[in-house]
């Protein structure tokens, strides 16, 4: 099945896998996007938030759709730290995995269910392409 996210989060998501591969370890510890980040660390943080709508997903088709907050900058300023400091293979493992997992999961969602996310699960964004651009051009911009 597919929707009308589907193409575009497949397209950046092809886009994340060409450019985890090419991305050395000096590539990976570079500044990248902002005070405090690094390239592994966006992808990191890509991961992780493509991780959360996963989660989030299964969990809202299991009891339903309710509300999940998140402070989106604390969240970002705790987790840098951590992101920053994972080891290159697994990020760039983590990344792809988790965009591939996410992508997946919003492909195979029923069109009324697509709705209601779309009118009731904020903050969850079924177009992850949006997210994934940002950053990849963030991190082009630092390997320029």
């Amino acid at each position: 099945m597919s929707n009308a996210y589907s193409e575009q989060n497949a397209a950046w998501r092809e886009k994340l896998i060409a450019v985890t591969r090419r991305l050395s370890d000096a590539d990976l510890g570079r500044a990248a996007g902002g005070p405090g980040w690094t390239v592994a660390g966006l992808l990191g943080h890509l991961a992780f938030y493509d991780l959360r709508a996963s989660v989030l997903l299964a969990r809202w088709k299991k009891d339903g759709i309710t509300a999940s907050p998140n402070d989106v900058d604390i969240v970002n300023d705790a987790t840098k730290p951590l992101f920053n400091a994972v080891d290159h293979h697994e990020i760039r493992r983590l990344v792809v995995e988790a965009a591939t997992t996410i992508d997946a999961a919003i492909d195979a969602l029923d069109p009324a269910f697509v709705a209601k996310v779309e009118a009731e699960g904020k903050p969850v964004r079924l177009n992850r392409a949006a997210h994934r651009e940002l950053h990849l051009e963030q991190i082009e911009k630092a390997l320029a």
